[in-house]
């Protein structure tokens, strides 16, 4: 049941009755909303922010309008569910339990060896064979199928399997002391 023109004006105008009213129609639907829509977020808080933000914005809402009332309010629920998602939420701890929390980055040896070994792989790559080289860089780092590398190549499908194989191979052996040091496996090097 849609609320009334009147209400709704009261409402847009911060009438307390008129806000409770409005509230009162929608939180159930709300809720149940953002229960089923976002399971991720917590949907007591979800929904009271949401109706925090629909107090706020309904002075925006025209009545009479292109949309009714149930309309425009799902309209924003749903930008709101999507903005919610995008955000970033971070977990909440204890200052005293601040060190027993996990840290999902990875810790900063690992990014500094991920950076040697790109660095690496780079330089690598570009002392390979002109034609191991070419047939690397578009099936491995370019996506490219072989099929389509054999014909920008010129060459069978074979010659390009066969001399990825072989880029593959230097690469494995040239990488091997930094795959050691980052404790991964020459069979796991690009």
């Amino acid at each position: 049941m849609e609320l009334d023109a009147a209400t709704i004006r009261q409402a847009q105008r911060f009438d307390r009755a008129a806000q409770d009213a409005f509230l009162r129609r929608y939180a159930g639907v709300l809720h149940a909303l953002v229960r089923r829509s976002a399971p991720e977020l917590d949907p007591d808080d979800a929904t009271q922010a949401l109706l925090e933000k629909l107090l706020e914005v309904l002075p925006r809402f025209v009545t009479p309008g292109p949309a009714s009332l149930t309309t425009w309010v799902f309209t924003v629920a749903h930008r709101f569910l999507i903005d919610e998602r995008r955000k970033k939420h971070l977990a909440v701890a204890p200052l005293d339990a601040g060190l027993e929390v996990a840290d999902d980055a990875p810790a900063l040896d690992v990014k500094l060896l991920d950076g040697q070994l790109s660095k690496a792989l780079e330089q690598a790559v570009t002392e390979l064979p002109e034609a191991q080289r070419r047939v690397f860089v578009l099936t491995q780092l370019h996506g490219q199928p072989l099929e389509a590398a054999a014909d920008t190549e010129g060459v069978p499908v074979g010659t390009v399997k066969s001399r990825l194989f072989r880029a593959r191979a230097t690469l494995a052996l040239r990488l091997k002391p930094l795959l050691a040091e980052t404790g991964r496996t020459a069979a796991r090097a690009p």
